[in-house]
């Protein structure tokens, strides 16, 4: 009865494990569920043989401690209660089974705790701070030259004079003068410029902030007229009248 508790309380804690156990025709309260949940001894951790090392607050801001983590289960292997570098020595010390420690490049990492307790171990930067740096490097750069990189975006080609427009039939596969197919026009016409000026599909849709497949479509077809394939160039509308001035609102 009490492995049985004690299994119920693993599961569910306290106070569900508590209900369950009164189902089960065993009344008993929270705090002695707990109570054999506490007296079971501790799983045996088998020794890491990658081990990730990095800061935990107990209370953020006054008091921290390092946490090592198993990086192949992903699972908390020990807490350490500080920050020094010789807890951490004395740790690895302790597993002479260690290969490699994962950390980052804070000061107490770095000033020879990893290598004093695990010589035989290799360093590894941490993932996560590597990209972190790297972002909060790139970001003020990009800050200080975003004039550079708007340089780089191609100028929008230059308009024609205009021309009196003329009277098309209705359904007309070209329509000019609709927004969206002088929209179309200038689109078709800035994508197959980069690439005849030598770029990729990806380059064209980083500059043209468009997304990858509509960059393909556009490449595919040879003339914007290929593109007219929906309704709206076939679809008249009580608004066409007064699409001007509705434009220039």
């Amino acid at each position: 009865m009490r492995s049985t508790l004690a299994a119920v309380g693993l599961a569910l804690a306290g106070r569900a494990g508590a209900r369950i156990a009164r189902v089960l025709g065993v009344p008993v309260s929270r705090s002695t569920v707990l109570r054999l949940v506490d007296a079971l001894p501790d799983p045996e951790v088998p020794a890491p043989r990658v081990v990730g090392v990095d800061e935990y607050a107990t209370r953020k801001g006054h008091h921290y401690g390092t946490v090592l983590v198993d990086i192949e289960s992903r699972r908390p292997v020990d807490p350490l209660p500080d920050q020094e570098a010789s807890s951490l020595a004395a740790w690895l010390a302790d597993r002479p089974g260690v290969e490699a420690v994962c950390r980052d490049r804070a000061p107490f990492f770095t000033e020879g705790a990893a290598a004093a307790g695990a010589p035989q171990a290799i360093q590894v930067a941490d993932r996560w701070h590597l990209w972190h740096n790297q972002s909060k490097a790139a970001e003020p750069a990009v800050a200080q030259h975003r004039q550079c990189l708007r340089a780089l975006v191609p100028a929008p080609p230059e308009s024609e004079p205009e021309s009196t427009p003329q009277e098309e039939p209705p359904g007309s596969p070209s329509p000019t003068g609709h927004r969206f197919a002088d929209r179309t026009r200038a689109r078709h016409a800035a994508v197959h410029a980069l690439l005849q000026a030598g770029h990729s599909l990806r380059s064209v849709q980083r500059q043209l902030g468009t997304a990858w497949h509509t960059v393909k479509r556009f490449a595919d077809a040879s003339t914007p007229e290929d593109l007219f394939t929906g309704q709206w160039q076939n679809r008249l509308s009580v608004l066409d009248d007064y699409e001007p001035y509705l434009d220039d609102r």
